[in-house]
C-alpha cells in the first residue's frame, strides 16, 4: 500500500511547479486521516479522493504562494454537493417514491453533477489550463498536461456508470472535510 506522499508524487507526474505543490498540499491535508492508501478491489475511493482534492487545491490556490485550507475545501465541497438519494437517507417509508419524485430528484442530481464539473473546470481554466468539456472516457482524450489528465480521469464517464468519478471524489471529500470543519 502506498503512502499518501508516494501517491501525491505519482499524480504530480514529474511536475515541479504549482501542480506538484497542489498534490503535496492535498497530501498534507489528507495525511491525518489517510496516511496510507488502501488500493481497491473495486472502487478506487482513496485514489479518487487524493486526485479530486489535488485538483481543487490547485484551482483554489492558483495564485503563487497561496495556501488552501481545509475550511476552503469544505466550503467548495458544500457548495458543489450532489443531493442525497431520499430512498437511502433516513428512515424508509413503506411506499417507494413516486415516479415524478424520482424523476425530479434525478434531474437535480444531473444538475449537481454538471455544477461540480463546471465548477472544477472553471477553477482549472482560471489556473491557466486548457480544460475540455467532460466527455466519454477514451484513449483519444489524452493530454500532456498532468492536471488535464487528472481532469479526464475524474470528469469523463464510460458505459459502466452514468456519473463521473468526480462525484465519488467530492463525496469522499465531504466525509473528510465535512461540516465539522466549516
Amino acid at each position: 500500500m502506498p503512502t499518501i506522499w508516494e501517491y501525491a508524487e505519482l499524480i504530480a507526474a514529474g511536475d515541479t511547479g504549482r501542480w506538484q505543490a497542489a498534490t503535496r498540499r492535498a497530501a498534507i491535508l489528507l495525511a491525518p486521516t489517510h496516511p496510507v492508501l488502501d488500493l481497491p478491489h473495486g472502487m478506487p475511493v482513496h485514489q479518487v479522493l487524493v486526485q479530486t482534492t489535488a485538483l481543487i487545491v490547485h484551482g483554489l490556490g492558483r495564485l503563487p504562494g497561496r495556501i488552501v485550507t481545509a475550511r476552503e475545501l469544505a466550503a467548495w465541497v458544500a457548495d458543489h454537493a450532489v443531493p442525497p438519494d431520499p430512498d437511502l437517507a433516513g428512515p424508509r417509508s413503506l411506499a417507494p417514491a413516486a415516479t415524478s419524485d424520482r424523476d425530479r430528484h434525478m434531474r437535480e442530481i444531473v444538475r449537481a453533477v454538471r455544477r461540480q464539473q463546471e465548477g472544477l473546470a472553471g477553477l482549472l481554466r482560471a489556473a491557466g489550463h486548457q480544460v475540455p468539456d467532460p466527455g466519454t472516457r477514451s484513449l483519444d482524450r489524452h493530454s500532456a498536461d498532468p492536471v488535464v489528465r487528472q481532469w479526464h480521469d475524474l470528469a469523463d464517464v464510460d458505459e459502466s456508470s452514468p456519473f463521473p468519478l468526480l462525484c465519488l471524489g467530492v463525496a469522499a471529500m465531504a466525509d473528510t472535510f465535512g461540516p465539522a470543519i466549516i
